[in-house]
């Protein structure tokens, strides 16, 4: 096996295992908010906020999931409104959203994936959650819409805008790690289906959630390692075609079509609205 070869093993043995822990600690964050999610989210991101340099967003970003990740360990423990967690989550969902969005619009000019994005914010009123209470094991919360079919809609257009988006804000090394991000909620609502009603595309927030805020501490605090260990060119290349403005515009009007229909049917179904904060 010549070196290139070689590299090309390496990064992508290197992508499995991120990938595969990133998943792992997702899950136990998800099921266990006292016992996994302190030691593996809350602890870490705060070290990583404190000692490491990150960029606004960056740091933006991760105060945000820490402020939630903070609210379910009082929500478990019954010292919170749990319903009203639920709801602050897909508050916060909105807010990260449009965090980015506006990233897009206005340092990037990236105007249609920042569309897609004013979509997907305005796609969380056909979503609603609620504690899984009466769960075969952990204590944590689910996220639908009416039907199955729309949180799957809004499961392929989140990942699809994310993808854009970090493409724009990171370089390709760190995208390829944000593909192990943004395939471990969906991996692990693959490995949940056991649970019937508590497990499956319901899970996919709490474990977007999660990973995003795991990944979010490991990539401030190892960024430079990232950029060497997981450099490909020829992921490179498929990055910069995923910018020429075709593949863009291709990629927002399969989120906005996507997400309309997550309107259409929430609105026939009689389950579109805001989350309500006064409960």
């Amino acid at each position: 096996m010549n070196e290139t070869k070689q590299r090309k093993v390496e990064v992508l043995f290197k992508w499995i295992m991120f990938t595969a822990a990133i998943t792992g600690m997702a899950m136990i964050s998800a099921y266990y908010p006292v016992q996994g999610n302190i030691p593996l989210i809350v602890i870490p991101s705060i070290l990583v906020l404190i000692f490491s340099k990150p960029v606004f967003f960056e740091k933006l970003k991760l105060t945000t999931l820490i402020v939630v990740r903070v609210l379910v360990v009082f929500a478990a423990l019954e010292l919170f409104k749990r319903q009203l967690y639920v709801n602050i989550c897909l508050w916060a969902l909105i807010i990260n959203i449009l965090e980015a969005t506006f990233t897009d619009l206005f340092r990037h000019k990236k105007y249609f994936n920042a569309v897609s994005g004013f979509a997907l914010a305005a796609g969380v009123l056909a979503l609603s959650g609620a504690w899984a209470e009466g769960a075969p094991m952990g204590q944590f919360y689910t996220v639908n819409g009416a039907l199955p079919v729309v949180t799957l809609c809004y499961i392929i257009a989140y990942t699809l805008w994310n993808w854009i988006f970090v493409t724009n804000e990171f370089s390709p090394a760190v995208s390829l790690m944000h593909v192990g991000f943004l395939s471990a909620p969906i991996i692990g609502c693959i490995c949940s289906l056991w649970m019937g009603p508590y497990g499956g595309l319901g899970m996919w927030l709490l474990l977007r959630a999660n990973s995003l805020a795991i990944g979010g501490w490991l990539q401030i605090g190892a960024k430079s390692w990232f950029e060497k260990e997981y450099h490909d060119d020829k992921f490179a290349k498929f990055v910069d075609w995923t910018h020429t403005k075709p593949v863009q515009i291709v990629c927002m009007i399969i989120n906005v079509a996507l997400i309309a229909t997550c309107l259409v049917i929430a609105y026939k179904t009689g389950t579109i609205g805001l989350p309500n904060l006064f409960v």
